[in-house]
């Protein structure tokens, strides 16, 4: 009888590292997919999304920064998060970004 206790704490301790092995490889995945994250934004900062070519150009217009792209085929406009909200959000803002735009783009 005591064969099998013995036996089943090392079934549990085995099942007790494989689970901590499993967390372990999680958690470097994990960190391996935000560090290529982390690397290809850095690498691609100031880049258009749409044409792929380091283009960018940052125009300020109230609480607003727009990306435009300037490259002659793209003409790409970029939001970031929020942008979007605010611009509709104030009228006064909307105007001032189709000026901006039109006259990037005449």
């Amino acid at each position: 009888m005591e064969h099998k206790k013995v036996k089943l704490s090392i079934e549990t301790e085995d099942a007790y590292f494989l689970e901590q092995e499993q967390k372990l490889i999680k958690k470097l995945r994990e960190q391996s997919s935000e560090d290529s994250d982390k690397k290809y934004r850095e690498e691609h900062r100031g880049h258009c999304f749409r044409c792929g070519t380091p283009s960018l150009v940052e125009v300020e217009r109230g609480d607003v920064k727009i990306d435009i792209c300037v490259n002659e085929n793209c003409g790409a406009v970029h939001l970031d998060p929020g942008e979007l909200d605010e611009i509709v959000k104030d009228q006064k803002v909307l105007k001032n970004v189709r000026g901006a735009l039109s006259r990037v783009f005449k």
